[in-house]
């Protein structure tokens, strides 16, 4: 800069720090002039770094509290984060209903709003895999020292075993033409109808609309195949309705269902369970 400036007949002066440009040996005090904040700079961002890995070691919480936390000071200036209700009751009961299995990201998310928590997408999805929520801290690698986890000095949120079970349902990868098998009351056919258009399986999702959510069953290829689970759903109704039980079989299936029920083969029964045992009886 100082050389463009020289082209163009502008030579700078400094008040602190005067320097003859005329002569070649104040280039070197110039370097020097230039080199130090620089250095001053880098020894401060790496004692910043330092002292944020020093305190993750100590099992402290650096930066913006995730949702369910609060950012809180000691009087003696330290900061910590501390449980923040209601947030902190909403996202514990999410991480208990994604370890049961079954729902989406979009519902799960969905349900979570309702109930008052306030995210996006991203940062609640994010946060279903802090594993700050279990009480643990990561230490980043840092040369020949390899990352690791830390006990915090905060009050987890859930336990452990509980984050785990979440992280497997999360990372689990469904096989080929894998049926879902827990379902929303609106949605008890998600998953058992194939697109008429391309042949893939049917999903299903809400979308909220002024007053409420209505909800569709729609294919997740590029076709664009989407239609209101209300209508679907009662035109099922109306054609299942059409298969009876043989006279004399229902007292025999009753009979067999509520042995293998108490048996504990179906203890848990799904909703699409219970809603094809309605039909039949």
């Amino acid at each position: 800069m100082i050389s463009t400036l020289k082209k163009l007949g502008i030579e700078p002066q400094a008040i602190e720090q005067p320097l003859d440009m005329a002569i070649p040996e104040s280039k070197i005090m110039l370097a020097i002039y230039l080199a130090t904040p620089e250095v001053d700079n880098d020894r401060r961002a790496l004692n910043v770094i330092n002292g944020m890995r020093r305190a993750k070691k100590e099992g402290r919480f650096m930066g913006i509290a995730p949702k369910g936390y609060v950012n809180k000071i000691t009087e003696d200036g330290r900061k910590y984060i501390a449980l923040y209700e209601p947030e902190a009751k909403i996202m514990r009961w999410a991480f208990e209903k994604l370890a049961e299995g079954g729902l989406s990201q979009a519902e799960m998310l969905r349900m979570a709003i309702q109930k008052g928590l306030n995210t996006s997408r991203n940062n609640f999805w994010s946060a279903l895999k802090n594993p700050v929520y279990c009480g643990k801290i990561y230490v980043p690698k840092n040369k020949d020292e390899e990352g690791y986890f830390v006990q915090g000095q905060h009050d987890p949120l859930i336990s452990e075993s509980l984050f785990k079970k979440v992280q497997d349902v999360i990372t689990r990868k469904k096989p080929l033409h894998a049926t879902t098998i827990a379902s929303l009351d609106e949605l008890p056919l998600r998953g058992f109808l194939a697109c008429p258009r391309c042949g893939k399986t049917l999903t299903g999702s809400s979308s909220k609309g002024k007053t409420q959510y209505y909800f569709y069953y729609h294919c997740t290829s590029a076709c664009g195949y989407r239609k209101s689970t209300t209508m679907l759903n009662k035109e099922f109704l109306k054609d299942i309705n059409k298969y009876k039980p043989i006279i004399g079989m229902e007292r025999f299936i009753k009979i067999l269902s509520n042995t293998t029920i108490k048996n504990g083969c179906l203890a848990k029964m799904t909703f699409e369970n219970k809603f094809y045992l309605k039909l039949l009886f």
